[in-house]
């Protein structure tokens, strides 16, 4: 057994019998005996987030750990009536993708546990980089963004990378069009003409978050905030766009939310295409890539009515753009100028979905 497992074992049983006994001791009118030595021995109320909180190549194990990590200890510390210490102390590298994802977690732990209170240690400063590509620096990110003031702390970042400056975040709790409309409003105020990307592009958005926290996907998962969290960027002349959930991931909700028929025609070609076996179980990545081909294939089948947007389209007429779609184990990337495209699996799950344009502004303004 991992030595990390085992330790973390151990200490939610020992919480779970000092919480026991804390709850007895207040039943009978006594005051509080275990709460100050529970956090003194075993530290179970601090969460160390790792060097490197990254997702661009796979869904990283030590970002999974940070992550369950962080649910559960949040949980401990709101029944115990502690604070919850998280230290960024050592983390050095952050890319977009992981960030929207932290943004996600922490947002909904602030929502299901709301009198829980935070105690934040910052990132390492970072010496003065001139370098053209450099890695963001986490701290000014963090402040940026307002990841910070999301904890209750008023931090600021004296940095001026360029690199930073241009990130972005909101966030929607609608499940109609309007999910749009704070999307579009950032991408106006940065300058981003949204006149020309909006029926292929934002529309599509909304259409792949409509299903994300749907009712008729049997789980014992729970979902205390249904929202989607949005992360914006330009970066060397080319918008990035972030849109992450925490809902039951495309896989689990392809089978149930499209026809049968539909579907089927859509495994069909994909066996072809990607060399599936009939008995096959499809992976993640699988799931994801049908879900991209729904509107194509519903067109080739003559379904009357509205047919989903089409992801993939505004990348087809895109030069230089790139789709790339994580749901939970599963990684899909899709380049619209070669047509190609390519499917990953991971051992992990981001229990969840993020879906991330590139796209050069030159192109999107046209």
């Amino acid at each position: 057994m991992d030595i990390r497992l085992w330790r973390s074992i151990v200490k939610k049983r020992t919480l779970r019998s000092l919480i026991s006994k804390e709850k007895k001791i207040r039943q009978r009118g006594g005051k509080p005996k275990y709460k100050k030595l529970a956090h003194k021995l075993f530290n179970l109320f601090e969460v160390i987030a790792p060097s490197r909180i990254i997702l661009a190549k796979e869904v990283n194990y030590d970002l999974i750990v940070f992550k369950k990590e962080l649910e559960e200890k949040a949980k401990l510390a709101a029944q115990s009536k502690s604070r919850l210490k998280l230290s960024f102390r050592d983390t050095e590298i952050i890319d977009a993708a992981a960030c929207s994802l932290l943004i996600a977690i922490l947002d909904t732990i602030k929502s299901q546990y709301s009198s829980l209170k935070f105690h934040v240690v910052r990132p390492k400063p970072k010496p003065a980089d001139y370098r053209k590509h450099i890695p963001y620096d986490v701290d000014a990110v963090f402040c940026h963004i307002g990841l910070y003031k999301l904890l209750g702390y008023n931090y600021t970042s004296h940095s001026s990378q360029e690199n930073v400056k241009c990130w972005h975040y909101v966030f929607s709790d609608n499940t109609d069009g309007k999910i749009t409309e704070p999307l579009l409003r950032e991408l106006s105020q940065m300058g981003v003409n949204t006149k020309g990307i909006y029926s292929s592009y934002i529309e599509a958005v909304a259409n792949a978050v409509e299903h994300a926290y749907s009712e008729k996907v049997p789980t014992s998962r729970k979902f205390p905030l249904k929202r989607w969290w949005m992360l914006l960027a330009i970066i060397e002349g080319k918008l990035s766009l972030f849109v992450c959930d925490l809902g039951h991931g495309i896989p689990n909700t392809l089978e149930i939310t499209q026809e049968p028929d539909l579907l089927s025609k859509i495994w069909s070609l994909l066996r072809k295409k990607i060399g599936l076996k009939a008995d096959q179980a499809t992976t993640d990545s699988a799931y994801i890539k049908a879900s991209t081909l729904i509107k194509e294939t519903r067109t080739a089948l003559e379904y009357r009515g509205k047919g989903g947007a089409d992801i993939r389209s505004f990348i087809d007429k895109t030069k230089g753009s790139k789709l790339i779609i994580r749901s939970n184990r599963g990684k899909y990337t899709y380049l619209g100028k070669e047509k190609r495209d390519f499917l990953r699996e991971s051992k992990y799950s981001i229990d969840g979905t993020i879906i991330q344009w590139i796209i050069p502004i030159t192109e999107s303004e046209s």
